[in-house]
């Protein structure tokens, strides 16, 4: 469990905006906070990541998710800095998804004081983890790129955000989901309360262009 706000809201943040972006995937799985089970050296070993990206098994719940049984390791694993376990994030932890061939490894730390930089992104190269290089524009919000997803892993205002450069937009996590889904309900009920207006403004001048005819018609 998360052990302050700045980590729980970036590991929900961020599994939300990744859950929404592959929900329509059959063949992507996200894992959050899920016991990863795998074998090393004969030896049972398992590790719960924060969030995790698995392409090419079924979409489906799990209780745990089996390395072994799925015929896949994770392609990306999220792990988010706390004041327990931060040392383990480059530390044991980086270890253990390198050797079992996770192709990128992500680092964030969302309160700072934790690593530097910040945000991290580990790619494999020849069997090792390689750090990727920020983005080099002065410009525009510390950036690093990752291959597996397809996005920019961007640090900006003490924030991780994922950027499709496809569609040049942010992905959305889930408040910022909610907070579109009411504004686009209020905006329905906004235009559907015009149109009865407008429909019972046109109703009552029918009644009246009526109701003068038919005194034209009776009058002598």
């Amino acid at each position: 469990m998360p052990d302050n706000s700045w980590q729980g809201h970036a590991v929900y943040g961020q599994y939300g905006a990744l859950y929404t972006r592959y929900m329509d995937d059959p063949n992507a799985f996200i894992g959050f906070n899920l016991l990863l089970d795998y074998r090393e050296n004969k030896r049972r070993d398992r590790v719960a990541p924060d969030v995790f990206v698995v392409f090419g098994v079924p979409r489906k719940a799990r209780s745990s998710y089996k390395v072994r049984e799925e015929g896949k390791v994770p392609d990306f694993v999220l792990e988010v800095a706390s004041k327990g376990t931060y040392r383990n994030d480059v530390g044991s932890k980086k270890v253990t998804y390198e050797r079992m061939g996770v192709r990128e490894y992500c680092v964030f730390d969302p309160a700072g004081g934790m690593h530097r930089p910040r945000l991290q992104l580990f790619r494999l190269d020849g069997g090792v983890y390689k750090r990727v290089s920020w983005r080099s524009d002065p410009d525009g919000p510390l950036a690093v790129t990752s291959e597996t997803l397809g996005l920019e892993l961007r640090f900006e205002n003490d924030r991780m955000r994922l950027w499709d450069p496809t569609v040049q937009e942010y992905l959305l996590e889930q408040h910022e989901e909610r907070v579109l889904r009411i504004a686009a309900s209020a905006k329905l009920m906004e235009e559907s309360a015009k149109r009865i207006a407008a429909e019972r403004q046109t109703h009552d001048l029918e009644s009246e262009v009526a109701d003068l005819k038919e005194r034209l018609r009776r009058k002598p």
